[in-house]
């Protein structure tokens, strides 16, 4: 008689519906932060600017940024680049050769999500 009456006025609870009612818990802020996190990760990996073009800037012999007629000096990639400024260094060896990088303009650094995108 005393264990009935003390399950029903005491504040404790039956440890399968806590297991139950922790499950669910655990599931709601375990899938809170994965959606706050990945939504974080998107939106700054957004802003990851990558060079639109390499330009080939040639040198002559006095220091003094000159061109040569007939050169490819604009690409897109930066292996081919490189693949031509060293075959140009063999090619002109009165001149130096080196590599510019053409950045893009960000205008408005903000979050995407709220913002609708033009196409």
């Amino acid at each position: 008689m005393f264990s009935q009456f003390f399950c029903v006025t005491s504040a404790y609870k039956d440890p399968v519906k806590n297991q139950n009612v922790i499950k669910i818990l655990d599931k709601f802020v375990t899938g809170f932060f994965v959606v706050t996190l990945g939504i974080l990760w998107h939106c700054s990996s957004k802003y990851q600017v990558k060079p639109s073009q390499y330009t080939v800037v040639v040198y002559d012999v006095f220091g003094k940024q000159s061109e040569i007629d007939g050169i490819r000096t604009r690409f897109k990639i930066i292996q081919v680049a490189q693949s031509y400024i060293s075959e140009y260094q063999k090619r002109f060896e009165s001149h130096n050769f080196s590599m510019a990088q053409e950045m893009p303009i960000i205008k408005n650094p903000s979050f995407r999500i709220f913002n609708k995108t033009q196409r």
